[in-house]
């Protein structure tokens, strides 16, 4: 893979376990591979295997589309598991009612902002 590739998407890595508080040390035993190559995937250096980026998708519970791509927003892989599981796989009434729950936070918070 091209390095100007590599580089946002090690990045992106990084920003995810980072925003998990988690060490290279930590993430490297969960992957099975030295901390070395978890810091030289993080710098553009070098890439994880298929098999790890989808460990690490499920260690972090965020998306493949937004490691590679930087297509989808890093807060949705802060999400409770089981939200992130109904925007990507539920079926339209369980959608419809966390939309539901969401507005009502909406509108919570802007009133408390009044």
């Amino acid at each position: 893979m091209d390095n100007n590739y590599l580089v946002p998407i090690g990045h992106r890595l990084r920003e995810i376990r980072h925003s998990h508080g988690m060490t290279q040390e930590i993430l490297a035993d969960r992957l099975g591979v030295t901390p070395k190559h978890i810091s030289h995937t993080e710098c553009g250096k070098s890439s994880f295997s298929i098999e790890n980026l989808i460990e690490f998708c499920n260690i972090f519970n965020c998306s493949l589309d937004y490691i590679l791509l930087g297509k989808q927003d890093i807060t949705l892989s802060r999400l409770p598991k089981e939200i992130t599981q109904i925007l990507y796989s539920g079926n339209d009434k369980e959608i419809s009612r966390l939309i539901k729950y969401l507005n009502v936070y909406i509108e919570l918070i802007n009133n408390n902002n009044k």
